[in-house]
């Protein structure tokens, strides 16, 4: 029809709202790429009897393999010779220090990380050599099934976008039937067919919010900013809303709700005592052992003396060797630095290294005077070798009953989730017979036991309290020990004191995975990854909106599958890291409180601003609707709602989309994903806004055309200025039920005040700038005319403060 400005500017809406959604939602997927590179390693391979580096893609079942320290597996092997063998199987199994392998047969329904006659593709060699025949590469690993499973795990639409998707749905088919309506109307009255399209283009631009798309992106995309300074990178906008929803956490255990590293925590000073170790940062005390016995000196000596790994103080990270033994040079460096230097000034003799069928090791150092034998170990291992027993600063003869109790003992630190190790030791004139052979451990003295345990973060206690408090129930679902796993989550309060409830992977059967007794669960045990993915999916059957935090390879289908996955930095994978729409850079699980929050606080603006936009274009469209049945003139042009769209859209509704919120919003419940994301009380709220807006308006143009005289263009300027300033106001509006009228969220917003002084400078702008009020149709207006505008725009606040006050809501 020639309205060339009217034209542009709609098509340049549409295109920005295009442009904006495109790439905000824009994102690569690279999770089976990162898998397939694993593959590229290289791997010493046994054909026709020579050794011979292959790439791993050249490996067959049947090919023997040769595995040494630090080696990464290439296939998954059969071992069938082992030599002190451990792998760290944690980015597979969540297990949480290296598992020593052996080559007998385990069961036939033997969990992943049960089958200790094996090893598997991805994992890493931290001790020992072996010798393995290959039985399965590519996709039928371990790994490869996991690559299936990722790629098969169905990611469910981000409830935000859903509910979102559903509103606008709902608002286009509003807008049809204004239109179709409209046009009836018109064609009855006999009105020209310019008239009823140009009606029809202005009811629909005031029936749909514009700025609804880019006020909801940049009101994420500050909430991502918000979350980056407390180390949470969310790769996706509207997973901070999903986690605001969130109801349900799968947590793994090793290093997300510990520290990945294992901690003195137990002392056994003889038989039947027992202590506590209790750390604060790098410092150590003791609870109920004298540390100036006899028993705790020789322990400390012991865990020295008796001891491969090399600890870096300064730099944990480049700390090298076994975990536990590295646990123990923590342990005696924290109470004697200088007794350290002095043990490693003695002279070396012998050794006895480790192995799988000792479970033990020894060391023979002299000081020129005697002969030092120190010996660690299993408990059942180091008591068939000990004769006698330190206590009470004496030596004494060890008996059959008093091993017993101290074989009891280290079964119930075990059975509480504590890995073990027995002490022993004896001082020999002369130096002993069988060091050449490894055969001088024997008639030792019994010393007592170290329990280890990989501590609970800091501040994960607290977490975990306050998610409860939140509504959020924590689930513990780790590749550990059950005894292990409980003992953690009664730590940290993820279950009662006497809670003894955990389920193991065998006996979660096919049927049970959807179950109120699963639902009802908050610990389980010795997951694979499948289970992990069923687990999800059945809590997600029940309604939940799942996030899941991992780190490793195995986590990659859970991540995926779950609502929002979580990944971790630091220690993550890269395959954990690609799938997940969050990374925590920090590793730190209550890093994970703040995104909750950000998103609750998120939800809450994203409703507001909604609130805040449809009451402003339902008014629109019954201000519309009121002067044409009446008048049948156009009370506004769509350039003139085009412009006030842009602007009140916009600018006031970020203001409000991207508040702080409210402090207390971690002691509400989380919202039921059930309920859209407009309820029925708020569409309440929307249509009562709208109509009073709609009615001072509607009054202030009547009025002016029937008792003031006015022209019809200058009542569709009453109209257009009465409108944009009572939706200024409209802003204060948007406070909660239950805050304060003058002290509110709202008001204490400076993005507000900062929104409404530029959306009043570009109104007036409109009005005193000649092309602008030329191109808007705007014309010069006396002060009673301005007193009208005035008038009809205050109305609709005092009406509508008075009213939520009234019935708080």
């Amino acid at each position: 029809f020639g309205d060339i400005p009217e034209g542009i500017a709609i098509g340049a809406v549409i295109m920005l709202n295009a442009a904006i959604g495109f790439w905000m939602e824009f994102q690569a997927r690279q999770s089976m790429a990162t898998l397939r590179s694993m593959d590229k390693i290289t791997a010493k391979v046994v054909r026709n009897g020579e050794e011979k580096d292959r790439d791993a893609e050249e490996i067959v079942p049947g090919d023997v393999v040769l595995l040494e320290s630090g080696a990464l597996v290439p296939a998954d092997l059969r071992l069938i010779e082992v030599s002190e063998l451990q792998i760290n199987e944690s980015p597979l199994t969540g297990e949480s220090v290296p598992v020593e392998k052996k080559t007998e047969s385990v069961p036939k329904n033997a969990q992943t990380g049960d089958r200790k006659n094996m090893a598997y593709k991805g994992t890493s060699v931290t001790r020992g050599k072996a010798r393995g025949i290959v039985i399965a590469t590519g996709m039928d690993t371990e790994i490869g099934n996991i690559s299936q499973l990722v790629s098969s795990a169905d990611e469910d639409e981000i409830p935000l976008n859903r509910k979102l998707s559903k509103l606008s749905k709902n608002l286009i088919w509003l807008v049809l039937i204004l239109a179709f309506g409209l046009g009836v109307i018109g064609y009855i009255a006999e009105k020209e067919l310019y008239r009823i399209i140009q009606t029809s283009i202005a009811w629909a631009i005031a029936a749909i919010p514009e700025g609804l798309p880019i006020v909801a992106s940049i009101a994420l995309a500050r909430g991502m900013l918000r979350l980056s300074n407390h180390n949470v990178i969310v790769k996706r906008l509207a997973s901070v809303e999903t986690l605001g929803e969130t109801n349900t956490i799968f947590t793994d255990k090793t290093g997300t709700l510990t520290q990945n590293r294992l901690t003195v925590e137990s002392l056994s000073t003889g038989i039947g005592q027992h202590g506590r170790a209790q750390w604060k940062g790098e410092e150590v005390t003791l609870k109920e052992v004298d540390r100036d016995s006899q028993n705790f000196k020789r322990l400390f000596d012991i865990s020295v003396l008796a001891n491969d790994a090399v600890y870096d103080p300064k730099h944990e990270e480049n700390s090298e060797g076994d975990p536990l033994e590295i646990g123990l040079l923590k342990f005696a460096r924290a109470f004697d630095p200088e007794r350290i230097n002095q043990l490693h000034q003695l002279e070396f003799v012998g050794e006895d290294p480790f192995d799988s069928e000792s479970k033990m090791m020894g060391t023979v150092y002299t000081d020129g005077k005697k002969f030092i034998i120190s010996a660690k170990g299993a408990a059942e291992s180091i008591l068939d070798i000990c004769t006698h027993k330190l206590e009470k600063e004496k030596v004494t003869r060890l008996t059959d009953g008093e091993k017993e109790k101290i074989a009891a003992q280290s079964d119930a630190m075990s059975e509480n989730g504590l890995r073990t190790l027995a002490f022993a030791y004896r001082d020999d004139a002369e130096k002993p017979a069988g060091i050449e052979d490894h055969a001088f451990l024997d008639e030792l003295v019994y010393v007592g036991l170290i329990g280890f345990v990989d501590p609970p973060g800091p501040g994960i206690k607290e977490a975990i309290e306050t998610f409860h408090t939140a509504g959020i129930e924590v689930v513990m679902v780790t590749g550990d020990h059950p005894g292990t796993a409980l003992n953690i989550a009664r730590q940290v309060s993820l279950v009662a004191p006497d809670e003894d409830r955990v389920i193991h992977g065998r006996d979660l059967k096919e049927d049970q995975f959807k179950n109120e007794e699963i639902a009802a669960t908050r610990v389980f045990s010795r997951v694979d990854p499948s289970q992990k993915l069923r687990l999800i999916d059945g809590f997600q059957d029940q309604n939940k909106i799942v996030g899941m935090t991992g780190d490793g390879v195995n986590d990659a289908p859970a991540l995926k599958k779950a609502d929002i996955g979580i990944a971790m930095g630091k220690r993550g994978t890269q395959a954990a890291r690609e799938v997940a729409d969050m990374v925590l850079r920090n590793d730190a699980f209550p890093s994970i409180l703040e995104a909750v929050k950000e998103g609750r606080i998120i939800f809450s603006n994203i409703r507001k601003f909604i609130i805040y936009q449809l009451s402003y274009h339902f008014s629109e469209v019954l201000v519309i609707a009121a002067v044409m049945l009446l008048l049948f003139e156009l009370a506004l042009e769509p350039l003139q709602l085009l412009y006030l769209n842009i602007l009140l859209d916009v600018f006031p509704a970020l203001a409000l989309g991207i508040g702080r919120g409210r402090a207390a919003v971690l002691k509400e419940p989380p919202k039921d994903p059930k309920v859209n994301i407009i309820t029925h009380k708020n569409w309440l709220a929307i249509i009562v806004y709208g109509i009073v807006i709609a009615a001072s308006v509607s009054g202030v143009y009547f009025y002016g055309y029937y008792r003031m005289g006015l022209t019809p263009d200058i009542a569709n300027n009453v109209a257009f200025f009465t409108l944009a300033f009572a939706q200024l106001f409209n802003v204060l509006n948007m406070r909660d039920p239950d805050e304060n009228m003058f002290v509110n969220q709202v008001t204490r917003n400076k993005w507000v005040w900062g929104s409404l002084a530029l959306c009043l400078g570009a109104l007036l702008a409109a009005y005193w700038i000649p092309l602008l009020s030329g191109v808007l149709s705007l014309s010069p207006m006396g002060f009673d005319v301005w007193k009208l505008v005035i008038i009809g725009a205050l109305v609709p606040a005092i009406v509508i403060q008075g009213i939520k006050q009234f019935v708080k809501s």
